[in-house]
């Protein structure tokens, strides 16, 4: 069975709303396929928002969305996945 990400905490610090339970499945639709793929740290970018998240602890690290992108570099992830 599909396990939901265990914090939204983070999402909730950088004022990000997840708008519906739509976004909040797709995140976790990504998640699931990262795990598919071995990955360990993936970013998961869900319509203007990036989420980069612990695979294997189910966990967003950050979050940042568009207008916080411009200019940043991802690191230590080992996958990318769009939803």
């Amino acid at each position: 069975q599909r396990q939901m990400c265990k914090e939204t905490e983070r999402i909730e610090s950088r004022n990000i709303e997840i708008l519906d339970s739509d976004m909040l499945q797709r995140l976790n639709d990504g998640i699931e396929i990262a795990a598919e793929k071995g990955s360990n740290e993936t970013l998961v970018l869900v319509d203007r928002t990036a989420f980069v998240v612990s695979v294997k602890n189910r966990t967003v690290i950050t979050t940042m969305s568009q207008e916080d992108l411009k200019g940043n570099i991802f690191t230590n992830i080992d996958s990318t996945v769009i939803m």
